[in-house]
């Protein structure tokens, strides 16, 4: 062969395996590469909200093809609804800006009507979950209150916040749907000044305790079983808890059950991530991809640990399909809810 055609041969073939290289190319790699993602936080900085954003922030992008970084961003205002306007119609919609939303997001948004003109929850991208909020009805062990049932023989009294607030929305709903004899005493700060009151005996329990807040702050009050936990939020029973009822369980017909999983929507959405409606749909799926090969990850545990932060993951698709189902109950049902929920009621 001659020299000049050996040149071409040669020549094409540099071409052929370019092309091939590009054509082999991960998109997803090459979008994400040199990008920032960003983290939005509803709340200020230094709580509950922000640790579990900045761990999955430090973390994700290692999982994530073209392992782009990641910073947080804190957007308060309106209960979380701020940044949800934000990330559904003002952000980005590219699959570099993830939400944490108020854990009531999905209820508020049926059942209250509150999330705001024009956001569709259904179309939410929901990425994954790295815990449930643990919430849990638990009543001083000087009351001689052991179980469910004996709050409707007895007189309580629970702490609560505000009175729209969700340290309500389960007495109001015991009380409505069951005929438990909750009275409430609201006012309180948040659940720190509503553990100190129940020790002080200004109150008998209360219905947002924190289960695995508590085991931190209070482990003796678990282990010389003070605090007595007669119902667990949510939907399924929790390996800390594995002789506690699930609010759904206490339904007595499919109506209650339905009633009582949107109620309980609020422990299951937890610590959960959200991206914008108009993401693209290969972008969400390498991003639940990533989210859940982080939770899985042996080093992403040890640190969770050490940060005394819990996990129990759920995967993007398994919370996408929660809000379907809830998505398709009657409007009536949501009426009725309401109705069972609401401090109007009572005035």
């Amino acid at each position: 062969m001659s020299p000049s055609k050996l040149s071409v041969c040669l020549a094409a073939a540099a071409i052929a395996w370019c092309a091939a290289g590009q054509a082999a190319a991960d998109p997803i790699e090459e979008f994400y590469r040199d990008k920032r993602l960003s983290v939005v936080v509803g709340y200020p900085a230094g709580g509950g909200f922000d640790a579990y954003a900045r761990i999955v922030s430090d973390n994700l992008g290692r999982f994530l093809p073209g392992n782009p970084k990641s910073t947080v961003q804190y957007m308060p205002g309106a209960a979380a609804l701020k940044s949800v306007n934000y990330i559904y119609g003002v952000a980005p919609q590219d699959g570099t800006v993830l939400g944490v939303p108020n854990t009531y997001l999905t209820f508020n948004a049926f059942v209250r009507g509150e999330v705001g003109d024009g956001i569709d929850v259904t179309k939410l991208h929901w990425i994954g979950r790295v815990a449930p909020m643990d919430i849990v009805t638990v009543v001083w062990h000087g009351t001689g209150i052991t179980s469910f049932e004996d709050l409707k023989n007895r007189k309580v009294f629970f702490g609560g916040t505000s009175a729209g607030g969700g340290s309500t929305i389960i007495p109001y709903t015991l009380n409505r749907m069951f005929g438990t004899k909750i009275e409430l005493a609201l006012g309180y700060v948040g659940t720190t000044d509503q553990y100190l009151a129940m020790e002080r005996g200004e109150i008998h329990g209360m219905s947002n305790a924190i289960w695995s807040q508590m085991q931190r702050s209070h482990p003796h009050w678990i282990a010389e079983k003070k605090a007595i936990p007669l119902i667990q939020d949510g939907y399924e029973r929790r390996a800390s808890l594995p002789d506690v009822p699930t609010i759904v369980e206490l339904a007595q017909s499919e109506e209650d059950r339905k009633v009582l999983r949107l109620v309980g929507s609020a422990s299951v959405f937890g610590r959960s991530f959200y991206a914008g409606p108009k993401v693209p749909p290969e972008r969400v799926a390498a991003l639940r991809k990533a989210f859940s090969a982080m939770t899985a990850d042996e080093s992403f545990k040890a640190t969770a640990a050490k940060l005394n932060i819990d996990l129990d993951p759920l995967s993007g698709e398994a919370l996408q399909a929660t809000v379907q189902e809830i998505s398709t109950y009657p409007k009536a049902l949501f009426e009725r809810t309401n109705d069972l929920t609401s401090p109007e009621k009572d005035r």
